[in-house]
């Protein structure tokens, strides 16, 4: 989706302290961002460790000031510190707070973007459970980090041509959350640029798909009610309702975490899951985890562990 021109942002390299600014007469020009002393960019780690999980190494401070920058302009805040004491109030600062982790959180993602996690479903869970021989496919899928929604809709994409290919029905559906509301509510519309779908198999564009602009596709209804959007904030998974999943995926999201979050996030996503089901991580995301219900599944191009007992 094309950014509004005032959104509009250069990306630098981490060592090139400049930011893309708009002044008065809509002109551009390379402005270098203000100073921030160490106990302050300490100060903002902290915050947004505390609040989500993430953190933000110091060779990522200047990704850090570049998106601060933008936003302090945008609602004509003068400092770095004035900017912390707003996100800081959990009261007058929510609002906020809640478009600052939408600007710092990467929603870069793609339709059909790892056709491997699918054949992963397919031989390890699907036919390995003898689910061909049901009348019914009816499992519970969680996709964690699902950003703007491209993978819970590429999920329910592949589930129903699975089905309609098998002469099942399809009962499936997936839970989809983020920690952003913006990302959120890109996903529950469910409008897409065509560059958002070219990895998308023969066919499927114009059978799942609606065109409603030059360039923009909708996802058709009959796929949308098969997707639930959620925020959830993963420090905060005891506050999720649901469990007893079929398959979680969980990919390009730990990367945000240090091992001993990640490790702490690995085992409340073990609790979620029924005996049998599968959880599937971004290949390279944990080293190291060893969980004692939980055992590793080797498949290609894939980082995967089933449930293998309470």
């Amino acid at each position: 989706m094309a950014l509004k021109k005032s959104e509009q942002v250069a990306q630098p390299a981490d060592d090139n302290n400049l930011v893309c600014s708009c002044t008065e007469g809509n002109s551009w020009h390379l402005q270098s961002l203000p100073e921030m002393d160490s106990a302050l960019f300490n100060n903002w780690v902290e915050l947004v460790e505390s609040r989500t999980g993430m953190r933000i190494p110091e060779n990522r401070k200047s990704f850090l000031l570049s998106k601060l920058s933008i936003r302090m302009r945008e609602i004509k805040i003068a400092s770095y510190q004035a900017y912390l004491e707003l996100v800081s109030d959990e009261q007058r600062g929510l609002v906020e707070w809640e478009t600052l982790v939408d600007r710092l959180t990467v929603h870069e993602t793609r339709f059909w973007r790892d056709d491997s996690i699918f054949q992963l479903i397919q031989k390890e869970y699907i036919e390995k459970n003898s689910l061909l021989k049901h009348k019914q496919l009816n499992l519970q899928v969680w996709s964690v980090g699902c950003a703007t929604g491209e993978e819970p809709y590429s999920l329910a994409l592949w589930f129903e041509h699975f089905c309609t290919m098998n002469s099942i029905e399809n009962k499936q559906g997936v839970h989809a959350t983020d920690i952003s509301l913006a990302a959120l509510a890109t996903a529950r519309e469910g409008l897409y640029p065509e560059n958002r779908l070219t990895n998308l198999p023969d066919g499927y564009l114009n059978y799942y798909f609606s065109k409603v602009e030059k360039d923009k596709y909708k996802v058709n209804d009959n796929l949308k009610e098969r997707v639930c959007f959620t925020k959830l904030n993963l420090l905060k998974m005891d506050s999720f309702p649901f469990s007893e999943f079929d398959i979680i995926v969980c990919q390009n999201v730990m990367i945000y975490f240090d091992q001993a979050l990640r490790i702490r996030i690995l085992n409340e996503f073990a609790n979620h899951l029924k005996v049998g089901g599968i959880l599937i991580l971004g290949a390279g995301e944990v080293l190291a985890w060893n969980h004692p219900g939980m055992e590793s599944v080797t498949f290609p191009s894939t980082l995967a562990f089933r449930r293998s007992c309470e």
